[in-house]
């Protein structure tokens, strides 16, 4: 079932950029640690869904070109919706907590992260999927 989550998710970590290379808008530069990413925003998040959710943006986070990690933005009220969908696919979340009014679900599917954050008081939700970088 795991492995069942990569048919709704448009983009494959690992990608080359020039694969939506005319539907994105540079954002910025993000450094965390000893990375750094350019990040572009996804234009054609209008009609975007991801477990038959709308989708309010999408930002894509590239180092050296291939792409690294994802950040689905949705409305606030479909966090539980969210949350139950990723369950069905995953099971529990292996780690759930707050951190300065942050709501986090994380999961591990392979080598890879799924992580839910729900900010109290704010007009978004994000979900990420990244690679697992070991340390």
């Amino acid at each position: 079932m795991k492995n069942e989550i990569h048919k709704h998710v448009k983009f494959r970590i690992g990608e080359e950029q020039c694969k939506h290379e005319f539907k994105l808008f540079y954002k910025g530069e993000y450094c965390c640690k000893k990375y750094c990413y350019d990040v572009y925003e996804f234009d054609k998040a209008d009609n975007e869904q991801l477990f038959n959710l709308k989708v309010e943006r999408i930002l894509l986070y590239y180092n050296a070109d291939v792409l690294t990690k994802i950040d689905y933005y949705f409305k606030p009220h479909l966090y539980t919706k969210l949350k139950v969908w990723i369950q069905q696919f995953i099971g529990i979340a292996y780690e759930q907590r707050l951190i300065n009014n942050t709501y986090i679900c994380s999961w591990y599917v392979g080598r890879y992260f799924i992580i839910l954050k729900r900010i109290s008081n704010h007009d978004q939700i994000s979900l990420s999927y990244q690679k697992r970088k070991y340390i």
